[in-house]
């Protein structure tokens, strides 16, 4: 496959969705969302719970989308990532990143348990390991400083994969899930009570107080756009972000692998498991590389594929696909409102592939914002943050050969 917007991943063939109407009409909420993966649809909980009335707008379906196809790993361990956050904005902030990531991961599991949703969550320890002796040093420096930020991080040779490693960081307290059962699931709760999900909605318009579709339009008090980047001009998001995609392949698996895994070096091997009807499958991701590079997804798709069969008891390929994020320019998503003032759209984007922990964060967040409360992580997240002509030179060269 090479259309990322193929449904057809591991994940939305085994889960059963429920089906959301579309939107039909014009109706008024205190938020409207647009978007209806795990930003979104968490975001529509929170402010549900907050005794608001929320209607969230999905373009196709809800949850099968960037969320959909994740490896959809619960943790906040996201590669070689902590000294880079301390270095760029200090210890403080930082440790700012850690706690959202970790309150993320926990937000998740008490939502699912609160609800009732079959969502597969498998408490998993989670690796960052090494053959490259380069590598080293950084990771025993990241153990160092994300054991000074708060997190459940260790130095280790031992991790349970069927081959030897020269370092690895394991980090406790992690698990896995089945994203689109749990987004779908989540999505399920929010109608009623002046509440309403719409699926195969596609904005066509939009201000700070309304969302416009073909067929009808909402009105809020309060515009959120949880659309992977903002639309259109909102907050020049584009120029502040650069686009990533990943070749994901799931197959049935013998030896199971007891954690969540990622190298450090390149070309990048990330794996998990996950059980459907009665076998085990391997999630397998591959290195990164710039959407509209045919070449380079054939490449790394053919990567990982290899990799699997060289080191795992695995069966043939019945899924492959691809997922596409956006990485903030500076390393930290942009969270919040998409200008200084206060006003505008609340936005979330930038996870670069680590959505689901940094997701739910946002989505905490942006409910906070809706209800006009103050959130701590807003100082490591703000969306305002960075004026647009300051991430022009990296954009540039970030994205120069997207349109080559």
């Amino acid at each position: 496959m090479t259309d990322s917007t193929d449904t057809r991943t591991y994940w939305n063939a085994t889960a059963e969705a429920p089906d959301f109407p579309s939107l039909a009409g014009d109706l008024s909420v205190d938020v409207a969302i647009i978007g209806g993966g795990i930003v979104g649809v968490t975001a529509a909980r929170l402010i549900k719970d907050a005794g608001l009335t929320v209607a969230l707008v999905e373009a196709r379906r809800v949850g099968r989308q960037v969320t959909g196809k994740s490896t959809a790993k619960m943790t906040s361990q996201h590669g070689i990532l902590y000294q880079t956050l301390v270095r760029k904005f200090g210890e403080d902030k930082a440790r700012l990143y850690a706690e959202a990531q970790e309150a993320g991961i926990r937000r998740i599991e008490a939502l699912a348990r609160t609800h009732g949703i079959e969502a597969d969550i498998e408490p998993r320890a989670a690796y960052v390991y090494t053959n490259d002796d380069s590598y080293v040093s950084q990771i025993e420096k990241e153990v160092e400083v994300a054991q000074r930020l708060g997190l459940p991080a260790t130095l280790t040779r031992e991790t349970g994969l069927p081959f030897d490693v020269l370092a690895a960081m394991r980090w406790d307290g992690q698990a896995q899930f089945h994203p689109t059962k749990y987004v779908a699931g989540l999505a399920a709760t929010v109608p009623g009570e002046g509440s309403h999900v719409f699926e195969n909605s596609r904005v066509l318009d939009y201000e700070p107080t309304k969302v416009v579709t073909d067929r009808g339009t909402v009105t809020a008090r309060h515009v959120v756009m949880a659309t992977h980047l903002p639309l259109g001009q909102v907050g020049m998001y584009y120029a502040m972000n650069y686009p990533m995609a990943e070749p994901v392949i799931a197959a049935p698996i013998g030896r199971i692998p007891p954690g969540m895994y990622k190298n450090a070096e390149q070309p990048g091997h990330s794996i998990r498991t996950h059980q459907s009807n009665g076998k085990t499958y391997a999630i397998v991701a591959g290195n990164h590389f710039k959407p509209g590079h045919p070449d380079d997804e054939k490449t790394y798709m053919a990567d990982i594929e290899r990799w699997l069969a060289e080191h795992f008891e695995a069966g043939p390929v019945e899924y492959r696909w691809v997922n596409e994020d956006y990485s903030a320019m500076d390393s930290a998503p942009f969270v919040g409102w998409s200008s200084s003032g206060g006003d505008g759209y609340l936005v979330a984007t930038g996870f670069a592939a680590w959505g689901i922990s940094n997701g739910t964060a946002a989505a905490m967040i942006i409910a906070d914002l809706g209800q006009g409360r103050d959130n701590p992580w807003l100082a490591m997240f703000d969306a305002a943050r960075i004026k647009p002509v300051a991430g022009a030179p990296e954009f540039i060269k970030e994205n120069a050969e997207v349109a080559a």
